[in-house]
């Protein structure tokens, strides 16, 4: 238990120092505070995972660490917003339109960011899942862990990406071969 509460610990004390490396002008400050970030966070991963051995050690990592990086970006945002002086823009007029084609492009991006992307990001998690040596508790977990990591990934590849066949068909790619994968064995 001490060991966990250690790796929590170390993990704020790493999301610290990169908030503050963040924060600095100094150049050598950032440089030291970057590197004894990393320090503190391989040595938080490593206590994670001496308590709770290799599989879990990593994912309650993982999860400590975004949970106390958001927790440190919404403290700081709302701290800044106090400062922010509001300037009430003058009126604007009508926006265009759209045209068809962009409209056609955004349901067919919401559509496979909703589903395709689910879609495949389930089926790859359990053809990886259950192909880990390991108990069916500790696979699940994983899964459970891991399976909104790559919905998120997918999603953000299908809006970031300028051409949008190429993520659809890389996905759905990914879908039929892990498919075939799960119902061939």
């Amino acid at each position: 238990m001490w060991e966990s509460i250690a790796a929590f610990i170390g993990s704020a004390m790493a999301i610290g120092l990169f908030y503050r490396a963040w924060q600095s002008n100094l150049i050598a400050f950032k440089r030291i505070a970057k590197l004894g970030a990393l320090v503190l966070m391989f040595g938080s991963f490593m206590l994670w995972v001496k308590q709770h051995g290799p599989e879990l050690g990593i994912c309650y990592g993982v999860v400590a660490f975004s949970l106390q990086a958001w927790s440190w970006i919404y403290f700081a945002r709302q701290r800044i917003d106090k400062d922010i002086k509001r300037v009430s823009l003058p009126f604007v007029g009508d926006l265009p339109q759209p045209r068809l084609a962009v409209c056609v492009n955004a349901l067919i991006k919401a559509a496979a960011c909703v589903g395709l992307s689910a879609v495949c990001a389930m089926l790859v998690t359990v053809v990886w899942t259950t192909g880990l040596n390991m108990s069916k508790v500790n696979q699940i977990a994983l899964g459970i862990y891991t399976m909104p990591v790559l919905w998120g990934a997918a999603s953000y590849w299908l809006c970031a990406d300028s051409k949008l066949w190429r993520p659809i068909c890389a996905l759905s790619g990914l879908s039929v071969l892990s498919y075939l994968f799960i119902y061939s064995v």
